[in-house]
């Protein structure tokens, strides 16, 4: 026996250059034991192997029946050095006892070289544990199989058949001729036997058989030997599935290429070994075959098949649908026609002809059902129950805070593509209330879909037949409740792999609301929300109103923008959207249809309330998106300050400027002359009809101007037909000639005065414009010309 033929002895003498426990090892007849340094370990003056003799190497062979006494000089030698035991098969061996016992705890490589004829078949069974192929990498547990086959036309080139690991489907391989067996061991598992029994067959035609027991929900890939590189000349390989009752297996080909050819043809096909018609999808065993033709030696591209099977259960499994305790609930199953028209998938268990693409389950209905192994459930069938909730009178609601459910006799479904529907209809003075006790809605954009597998379809509707939709929403949002004055149609839309537990809408019906619609939000800070109004892309139906209850939290603003919207004409009312702050002295800002809204955010302080109504329109339709944003009030505060105190500086410095200029302006009136215009009481004990000043008009300043008032100045402006009266105006315009000691006789008006005719009978006329002048004898001054509107009295005696 091989097991006792190898030896694992602990002395208890100390020797050896570091006084660690001598190991002895011997091997039996055909069996080969090489202990070496692994690569990338320790130097070999840090780690070695030594003899009892003092001996000391990085390799050692213990050849078939030698025996060898030698130590580890390190503490971890399992770290540092691999073995390699190789046991030599012949056909006329005893095949027990595989597996050597008691070698060393180091990383080991098993290897059986069964050496038979080439007309010898070797079958190697995995009773206990089966193998499934593998790609590429290691096996999770670090133990793997490698087997090896011969060519007929090449007995020393080896082929691989595959790489294998524990836990799987395959339970026999049957190899043609010489055949090499690996296996890997990591020195942390103890194993007791090979794993594998071993025996000699007749030939099996082939160079190597697959024997497959296929598992449920586990799907299992095989490849062809010699993968990637290419099958082996002119050969044949066969793989055998075993499938389990009430079931049918899928067959996928992930990877297929076909060599170039000098004889006969190369491929796969199921059944016997000639190329036939492929299927893939059995209902009971089946075998797939691999056949290569003589090949091309000049061509580089070789054979190769990499494939998947899955097994599924067929129509032999029910299910059982029970509605009688589920309240108001129908369901039903439908067949996606285009999938396979002449094939019905949904059938009335026991099975039998009676199957259809279409079951409609009533409220009240107890049926099994199942459906055909050669429909796919994933893809081909749907389920869409429906759960009707209504009540006629204000004492009959009574319902509040009532979770919607999944009806529990479709839980178990192994159909993805699942549809709920709750109708909600409630009394004309009731409204409707859906609100989230976990989980705040998000409400969907155009083009956008939920992150998760679950979406909420929200849409209304009328006795009169009219419906709206409300909107898509997904969970993980700022929505918390829905309130509408009309009937609700929900619909729960799912997909594979959806959890229930996000589900989460509860129920209420509370007294009648003015709004049509009203929406409670409440943003987190830094998340942006978008709300659409009702029917979004139709257009808001014509006279709704719709409202947002929008929370603002403490020390946060909350920023409004208008990012999208079209506006209709109205033919009858206006449309009014407006922004209200729930606070004591807020605002209301709103705007109708002819106003443009503002293209920068409204800033908010407070919750408050965005209202939108609808007018009849006679063009157009009216669709609103907004973008509500939260941010820390300190942040915009900040930004406030900086800019009040600019303009706080700035207007300081105008304040200043101001009274330094006002202070200089007054200086310098009170050091010139105060009137700025002709004083007729100016010495005025002397009689009105004379004109005499007290000094002469070299010497007398009262013809200069210190201030020239504005009303003086314009006069033309004020001359316009719609003054009731004319302000009286001096224009002072500048006179180049001499100036005498006494005032200017006052020449008549132009055309008014007969000749021969005193002054004194000339009538004065309001606002004529008279010019007096006179030339003086010293022409070294300047003198003025000084027009003004005169009252009309002036003596003529001058």
């Amino acid at each position: 026996m091989l097991g006792a033929a190898v030896c694992f002895l602990l002395l208890l003498a100390r020797a050896g250059p570091t006084g660690a426990e001598m190991i002895s090892v011997t091997a039996d007849q055909d069996v080969t034991i090489n202990i070496r340094q692994a690569t990338g370990s320790l130097s070999f003056a840090e780690c070695q192997m030594c003899t009892q003799e003092g001996d000391c190497n990085s390799e050692y062979q213990i050849l078939p029946g030698a025996t060898l006494l030698f130590n580890f000089t390190c503490d971890d030698p399992e770290h540092n050095f691999i073995m390699e035991v190789k046991k030599e098969i012949a056909e006329a061996d005893d095949l027990e006892d595989l597996l050597p016992q008691s070698l060393p705890k180091l990383n080991t490589t098993y290897i059986w070289a069964i050496n038979v004829p080439y007309n010898v078949g070797v079958w190697i069974s995995f009773p206990e544990n089966h193998l499934q192929q593998m790609d590429s990498g290691y096996c999770p547990d670090l133990v793997q199989y490698m087997i090896k086959g011969h060519v007929r036309y090449d007995n020393k080139k080896e082929v691989p058949v595959g790489t294998f690991c524990r836990n799987g489907t395959i339970y026999n391989l049957k190899i043609q001729g010489r055949t090499l067996i690996a296996l890997e061991v990591p020195w942390t598992e103890v194993i007791d036997d090979a794993g594998f029994q071993l025996s000699f067959v007749n030939p099996i035609k082939k160079f190597s058989v697959v024997d497959v027991v296929l598992q449920p929900e586990t799907p299992a890939y095989f490849m062809s030997a010699n993968w990637p590189q290419g099958f082996p000349n002119d050969e044949l390989m066969t793989w055998t599935f075993a499938v389990p009752s009430n079931h049918h297996a899928n067959v996928t080909v992930e990877n297929f290429t076909l060599p170039s050819c000098v004889k006969r043809e190369a491929g796969w096909f199921f059944g016997p070994s000639v190329l036939g018609k492929k299927s893939n999808q059995f209902h009971k065993s089946f075998m797939l075959t691999l056949q290569n033709c003589d090949m091309d030696s000049s061509s580089a591209t070789g054979l190769t098949l990499r494939f998947k099977v899955e097994l599924f259960t067929d129509y032999g499994e029910r299910f059982e649908i029970k509605l009688r305790k589920e309240d108001a609930v129908s369901v039903k199953f439908k067949q996606l026609l285009e999938d396979n028209n002449s094939l019905f998938c949904i059938c009335k268990f026991p099975v039998s002809s009676d199957c259809a693409s279409e079951l409609q389950l009533n409220p009240g209905d107890h049926l099994n059902i199942s459906f055909h192994f050669q429909c796919n459930r994933a893809h081909n069938i749907t389920v869409e129950a429906t759960k009707h909730v209504s009540c006629k009178d204000q004492d009959e609601c009574s319902v509040k805070n009532v979770d919607l459910v999944l009806p529990t006799t479709l839980s178990t479904l192994p159909v993805p593509q699942q549809t709920f529907k709750w109708v909600l209809e409630a009394p004309p003075e009731m409204t409707i209330q859906l609100a989230t006790k976990r989980l705040k809605l998000q409400q969907l954009l155009p083009g956008q879909s939920c992150n998760g597998n679950l979406t909420y379809n929200m849409s209304t509707f009328c006795e009169d037949g009219t419906s709206s939709t409300v909107g898509l929403f997904c969970p993980h949002g700022a929505m918390e409740q829905i309130q509408t004055a009309d009937s609700v149609s929900l619909e729960l839309l799912t997909s594979d792999a959806w959890s229930s537990s996000d589900l989460d809408i509860s129920l209420s019906f509370i007294p009648r609301v003015t709004e049509d619609f009203i929406m409670k939000v409440t943003p987190e800070a830094g998340s942006p929300v978008h709300l659409l109004t009702p029917n979004w892309e139709l257009g808001m139906p014509n006279k709704l109103t719709a409202s947002w209850d929008i929370s603002v939290p403490e020390d946060h603003v909350a920023e409004l923008s208008f990012l999208n919207h079209s506006i209709p004409h109205c033919e009858h009312g206006h449309v009014i959207i407006s922004v209200d702050e729930q606070w004591e002295d807020a605002t209301l800002t709103s705007y109708r249809e002819t106003d443009a809204l503002p293209n920068s955010p409204i800033t908010l302080a407070h919750n408050f309330w965005l209202n939108v109504s609808n007018c009849e329109p006679s063009s157009g339709h009216l669709n609103l998106m907004f973008h509500v944003l939260v941010k820390e009030y300190e942040d915009d505060m900040e930004m406030v300050m900086i800019v009040l105190a600019a303009v706080g500086g700035l207007a300081l410095i105008i304040a200043i400027t101001v009274i330094v200029c006002c202070v200089k302006k007054r200086r310098r009136q009170q050091s010139q002359p105060a009137l700025g215009i002709y004083n007729p009481s100016v010495n005025n004990h002397i009689p009105r009809h004379r004109w005499k000043f007290g000094k002469t008009r070299q010497e007398n300043e009262s013809h200069i101007y210190a201030v020239i008032d504005e009303d003086r100045v314009y006069a033309d402006h004020f001359n316009k037909p719609q003054l009731l009266s004319i302000p009286e105006v001096d224009v002072y315009r500048p006179f180049q000639g001499p100036m005498g000691s006494v005032p200017p006789t006052l020449p008549p008006p132009r055309g008014t005065i007969p000749k021969g005719s005193s002054p004194e009978a000339m009538p004065m006329v309001s606002n004529d414009l008279y010019t007096f002048s006179m030339k003086k004898v010293d022409v070294e001054n300047n003198g003025e010309m000084v027009s003004f509107l005169g009252n009309g009295e002036k003596d003529s005696s001058s």
